[in-house]
């Protein structure tokens, strides 16, 4: 079997798991927002404190990979800003694409990294998180406050704010000092992180499944074949060729080509809800990139190990 899939099938359980328990009503829906804040506020943090503070970083070359995947992130933008003429989409519309095409589940490819590259993939794709997430929201931001409906338009400060006290990437500086000096590489409080971080994952997928929307999938197909094409097919494609560029090879060069082909993430519904996009049209994207991507994770990261 493909080690990939390998990897995805249990991934996409635990998410089908999720979905389940919302649907039977066993957890109800009013509480799995509590339950995907705990995951991301609480629990992400401290799995990315434990992964990066205890990385050997001298013994990873991560500059041109996460340099791969900054700029891809960036030229899909750019690519879909150029389409915009020939995209049939009213505003909002157009802006739901575009967060479709360039926002990506940074913690379902992380537990696809961690289950099939071990430590090293762990601590790559936390490297590009921490990298990538202010950019991606920069952009998302700035295309919904030009093309999206809402009369509220964000605050420079609040938006600066935001980025810089995300949890992510408050986890991984924190873990980044920590390695730099040595501190808490054992005993009780990198225990008790550690232990947090193991119950990260789980909860992010399945509050990952509870959020998929499948009646949101009949919203405007046209469009959603367009934001689906560009994010699991094109945007891949992209990722890999800039990082084969930069020299990228073997495991981080699928590691790039992973992030690039990762399905959209809930973080743009909510997004769309408060500047005024394409709402149904977000949760579609979501709900259908994380199905489709099924298909396409392992298509895409053959390619890139056939390649380098």
């Amino acid at each position: 079997m493909n080690p990939i899939l390998g990897a995805l099938l249990p991934i996409f359980a635990v998410i089908g798991v999720g979905w389940a328990l919302r649907r039977s009503g066993l957890i109800p829906a009013e509480q799995w927002p509590a339950i995907s804040r705990l995951a991301y506020v609480g629990l992400s943090p401290a799995l990315l404190f434990s992964v990066i503070s205890r990385a050997d970083l001298e013994a990873l070359s991560v500059a041109p990979a996460v340099l791969a995947a900054a700029l891809g992130f960036l030229s899909m933008g750019l690519l879909v800003i150029v389409l915009k003429p020939l995209i049939p989409a009213d505003g909002p519309a157009f802006t739901s694409i575009f967060q479709g095409a360039v926002r990506w589940n940074g913690l379902v490819i992380l537990a696809l990294a961690t289950l099939s590259f071990g430590l090293d993939g762990e601590v790559l794709v936390s490297l590009i998180m921490v990298v990538t997430i202010p950019i991606v929201n920069i952009m998302a931001v700035t295309v919904l406050t030009i093309w999206g409906t809402s009369d509220k338009k964000p605050d420079a400060k609040a938006m600066l704010w935001r980025i810089i006290s995300n949890p992510l990437i408050l986890g991984c500086l924190a873990g980044g000092v920590a390695n730099v000096f040595g501190w808490f590489q054992s005993g009780p409080i990198a225990d008790v992180l550690a232990l947090m971080g193991r119950a990260a994952l789980p909860l992010i997928l399945l509050a990952v499944g509870a959020a998929l929307d499948f009646s949101a999938l009949n919203a405007r197909r046209h469009l959603l074949a367009i934001s689906v094409t560009l994010k699991l097919i094109i945007a891949p494609l992209v990722f890999g060729g800039l990082a084969w560029t930069f020299g990228v090879r073997g495991e981080a060069l699928a590691i790039v080509v992973l992030v690039g082909a990762s399905p959209g993430a809930a973080s743009a519904y909510v997004l769309a809800q408060q500047l005024g996009g394409d709402r149904r049209l977000t949760a579609g994207d979501v709900t259908a990139s994380t199905l489709f991507s099924l298909v396409t994770l392992p298509v895409a990261v053959w390619i890139a190990t056939q390649l380098g």
